[in-house]
């Protein structure tokens, strides 16, 4: 990931990603998540997924990501 979490706007803690479940199939795998800060455990109130598949030629391909979207939700909710 490319985009940085803001710290924490409740206690300044480091915003983390949690997994909250898994799941799999013959074509993917895929993670429920949700961000939620390492310290006091202030956490967005929605969960994500993220899930990817093999590709053709052997590579990871991701199939539905959601990590950018709860990122950016994260940081709108910091103040500034």
């Amino acid at each position: 990931m490319s985009k940085e979490m803001k710290k924490c706007p409740f206690c300044g803690g480091q915003a983390i990603f949690r997994t909250k479940g898994n799941s799999k199939s013959v074509d993917s795998v895929g993670f429920c998540f949700e961000i939620e800060c390492g310290n006091c455990g202030a956490r967005l109130p929605q969960n994500y997924t993220v899930e990817f598949g093999l590709a053709d030629d052997g590579g990871i391909t991701p199939l539905h990501d959601e990590r950018k979207a709860a990122v950016s939700d994260w940081n709108r909710r910091v103040l500034s």
